[in-house]
């Protein structure tokens, strides 16, 4: 027999709803500037003055405490963000990897100087990080 998985359907949050309207008219606006090589490129399309606009509306460090420049917002509006600025192929490269990896890294691990000087300049857009993989067979 086969493990058979099952997703049982639910309803997003009611704060989701304005949010991804938001959201998905903000990034309306900003595809129309994309051309098709751009969209397949999301995750690694570079972009500094969309993710300084992304950070200008709150929608980078969305989870994280307002101490460090962050948003104190739920883990699903930030799903909802990243989820429409996905789908529209918003190149998100230049604070990708430090809203999800870096950022939480350095919340978790920093001093607080590090915390004061990184965290906010990534909620703000202006700060890109990349990471390196040295295990084999990594990428």
């Amino acid at each position: 027999m086969s493990a058979a998985y099952r997703f049982t359907p639910f309803e997003l949050p009611p704060e989701t709803v304005a949010l991804r309207a938001e959201v998905r008219a903000f990034v309306q606006e900003e595809a129309r500037q994309w051309n098709g090589w751009q969209i397949g490129h999301s995750w690694t399309g570079f972009d500094r003055e969309l993710s300084r606009k992304l950070g200008e509306r709150g929608w980078i460090g969305m989870t994280w405490p307002k101490q460090y420049g962050g948003h104190e917002r739920s883990a699903m509006e930030r799903y909802v963000v990243l989820e429409e600025l996905l789908a529209a192929g918003a190149p998100v490269g230049a604070h990708w990897v430090a809203d999800r990896q870096s950022g939480p890294l350095i919340m978790r691990l920093g001093t607080e100087a590090q915390k004061a000087k990184y965290l906010p300049a990534i909620c703000r857009g202006e700060a890109a990080f990349c990471i390196g993989l040295s295990e084999p067979d990594a990428g």
